[in-house]
């Protein structure tokens, strides 16, 4: 993370809560000697803290972390509405849920009522499953789906651990999208062959009034550009497009400016992409008081 990603997250996590079956897990250990001088509360399910009764916006302000035993589906296919990238085989794992940023449009807003982050620690026991499960395929699995894993790096150490189980399961591509500049936190890896890191873009103005938290852009290109020298494939995602008056001239300056400090012979690819969400999620994205 950044200094400010440090300074934002001491603020939010001030309390902890851990179900009692996670203590033991080597993840959870290394997560809680991170975060000293907070209130650490013991739970039955990690559920009693991330329930349907609570208020996604006002809780935004101060979230607190939740870690939790994923029992269960982990594999998820992407879905229909969501680019593959070509992949017959795509999915979708999830091992924290909800993200550090507050952004006005974000899907998870209107998918969940807690703002509490939740990172489930039994990591090796559901990496045992998933590389039992593509065994015989050549799968492309997106695993910063319902969060920022590179913004939470500094805590969790996800990111990290995905690489590392690229490195041993070359048939699996992997994406970690992320809006951080938190490059930093995995810049000692060697890139990995089969790993793409996503950063998603957005010009400026609309990073400062709709991305509450996120780095802007120019903090951003300067870690895509440092994981291009350092040999990583890289993604660039403009997703979502915001249609908003004098949008098209807002975009058009916007591209053209990026590509004048990011080498475009480099780039893997840049995927294009309006908000996607079932209509249930929209309706409570658009009914919520949005921060900005």
């Amino acid at each position: 993370m950044t200094s400010s990603d440090d300074h934002c997250w001491n603020d939010f996590f001030s309390h902890d809560y851990v179900e009692e079956r996670a203590y033991d897990y080597p993840a959870a250990k290394n997560i809680l000697s991170k975060l000293t001088n907070k209130t650490v509360i013991n739970i039955r399910h990690y559920k009693d803290v991330f329930s349907p009764r609570q208020d996604f916006t006002l809780q935004k302000n101060s979230p607190k972390l939740v870690l939790a035993v994923k029992d269960g589906k982990i594999l998820y296919d992407i879905p229909p509405v969501c680019l593959n990238y070509g992949y017959t085989d795509a999915y979708y794992a999830s091992f924290a849920f909800n993200c550090l940023y507050d952004c006005a449009y974000c899907f998870l807003r209107g998918l969940y009522n807690s703002a509490n982050i939740v990172a489930f620690v039994n990591t090796e026991e559901l990496l045992g499953h998933i590389k039992s499960f593509f065994i015989g395929k050549k799968p492309y699995l997106c695993v910063s789906y319902d969060t920022d894993l590179l913004a939470l790096e500094n805590i969790l150490g996800f990111s990290r651990r995905w690489i590392c189980f690229a490195y041993e399961n070359e048939n699996v591509t992997l994406e970690i999208r992320t809006k951080s500049a938190n490059y930093n936190a995995i810049a000692d890896l060697t890139p990995a062959r089969n790993v793409i890191l996503a950063w998603s873009l957005s010009p400026d103005t609309y990073v400062n009034a709709y991305e509450r938290g996120a780095p802007g852009l120019a903090a951003r290109i300067s870690d895509i550009n440092r994981a291009l020298n350092d040999g990583w494939n890289v993604r660039l995602c403009v997703d979502p497009l915001l249609y908003l008056p004098g949008c098209a001239e807002v975009y058009r300056t916007f591209i053209r400016d990026a590509f004048t400090k990011i080498p475009a012979d480099k780039i893997t690819d840049i995927s294009f992409g309006p908000l996607r969400a079932p209509a249930a999620v929209m309706k409570k994205i658009t009914k919520a008081k949005l921060p900005c």
